[in-house]
């Protein structure tokens, strides 16, 4: 498999857990698609080490790449890049990965997302944004706290801009201050989507909510062909 050097240009905490990451591509080899994961690849005490992560940009950004990575002490690539700076460089491979979506797969288009798992499915909103305007594309996102929300101002706006936009934000630990939805995806919540007949649902999250939301959708009528998952635990 072709290696590629990335460079970090941009690093945010976005949430006080999650870092944002933006890397810089020069070689135009470089492909992926909305949805996939990269492998990055880094050398830690003489040796190389290597963790996978879904992009959240899209290609439409060429020569870049963003991640969204949770903190961890475990895990050594993430734990590295977590006290990388600015400058520093990696190596990555080509986006990988069977979860993708493109214009000519659906009309409408359902991302259901929790916590950090949300990740690929930015990458296909973005998209859809960007450059399939044809799409309807509803984003479920459901997460522990406000403060855990990725890319919020950016997601609101994208919704009160784009008629093919609509977003859906719930937490499952509410403040006092948060007015929105509560608690976690349920039937109903699905149901009240009012999705259309033909949508495809694409599921990415925490260990169990997968599986959660496949049954729900299976008890709503929806067809196992167009329901799409990503299990990255």
């Amino acid at each position: 498999m072709r290696i590629f050097s990335a460079r970090i240009v941009r690093i945010r905490q976005a949430t006080p857990t999650i870092k944002t990451f933006e890397f810089e591509v020069g070689d135009h080899g470089f492909k992926y698609l909305p949805g996939q994961w990269v492998e990055v690849s880094v050398v830690i005490d003489g040796d190389i080490k290597t963790g996978g992560y879904s992009i959240t940009t899209t290609p439409t950004q060429q020569g870049v790449v963003g991640l969204a990575i949770k903190t961890s002490s475990r895990h050594p690539v993430t734990r590295w890049l977590h006290e990388a700076r600015e400058g520093d460089t990696v190596d990555i491979t080509r986006g990988q990965g069977p979860f993708v979506f493109l214009p000519d797969m659906g009309e409408d288009i359902v991302l259901i997302g929790g916590g950090v798992g949300v990740t690929p499915l930015l990458s296909i909103f973005r998209y859809v944004r960007d450059a399939s305007p044809e799409t309807h594309a509803t984003l479920y996102y459901s997460v522990s706290h406000p403060d855990e929300i990725l890319f919020r101002e950016e997601l609101e706006q994208a919704a009160r801009r784009h008629n093919n936009l609509s977003l859906e934000i719930t937490v499952t630990q509410p403040c006092a201050d948060w007015k929105g939805q509560t608690g976690r995806i349920n039937k109903h919540k699905l149901s009240a989507l009012n999705a259309a007949p033909e949508a495809l649902f694409y599921l990415c999250g925490p260990a169990g909510m997968v599986d959660d939301m496949e049954k729900l959708l299976r008890e709503l009528g929806v067809p196992p062909n167009r329901v799409i998952f990503e299990k990255w635990w």
